[in-house]
């Protein structure tokens, strides 16, 4: 249950999604990826929130126990290797600030879109001066960058969650119960 492993969450903790929505199991089959959304926690005073890129409102701080409990699917706590990076304690509160920076932006479907087409097309795209709107893991990842603490070895535009679940620098924690059987894994063979 969240209410237990609360205590043990901290800034810069990475959370993946295994939805049971329609959109999620799309993507997840498509993408050969387990998870469809990432979001980051950030601790907002006696609050654990949440920070997020969604289609429906862009990105948003969400509180954490809220966002659990609603979430049709399954929660993954994904743990930042502080030891992955020098200076991680010093470097963390920019990432944080990147994310709230950003809070207010739209979700980039175009982004998206282009992202996928270029993956399919197997060309690279570079990041972008400026991020005017992002899809959730673009975010994500766009926080640790301008933190100094980058996740992957890819552009902010291509870093889909599953690039995340693989990070060097994030190891699995523990899956978020809501109190009812969590969604099944799905297994996508090479």
């Amino acid at each position: 249950m969240y209410g237990k492993v609360r205590p043990d969450i901290e800034d810069g903790d990475v959370f993946l999604f295994r939805g049971q929505y329609l959109l999620s199991k799309l993507w997840e089959s498509f993408n050969r990826s387990y998870y469809s959304h990432v979001a980051l926690a950030v601790r907002w005073g006696e609050r654990m929130m949440i920070l997020q890129a969604v289609p429906f409102g862009g990105i948003q701080a969400v509180p954490m126990s809220v966002a659990v409990r609603k979430y049709k699917g399954r929660v993954d706590w994904y743990k930042l290797k502080r030891d992955t990076f020098e200076d991680c304690i010093g470097r963390l509160p920019k990432v944080i600030e990147e994310a709230k920076v950003n809070l207010g932006k739209k979700y980039s479907y175009r982004d998206l879109l282009r992202s996928v087409l270029h993956w399919l097309a197997n060309l690279k795209l570079k990041n972008r001066v400026r991020h005017e709107a992002m899809f959730c893991s673009e975010y994500v990842e766009h926080c640790f960058r301008e933190g100094g603490m980058s996740l992957t070895d890819k552009a902010d535009i291509t870093t889909f969650p599953k690039d995340l679940e693989t990070s060097r620098h994030l190891s699995y924690m523990k899956t978020i119960e809501r109190g009812k059987k969590p969604a099944p894994v799905r297994v996508w063979l090479p």
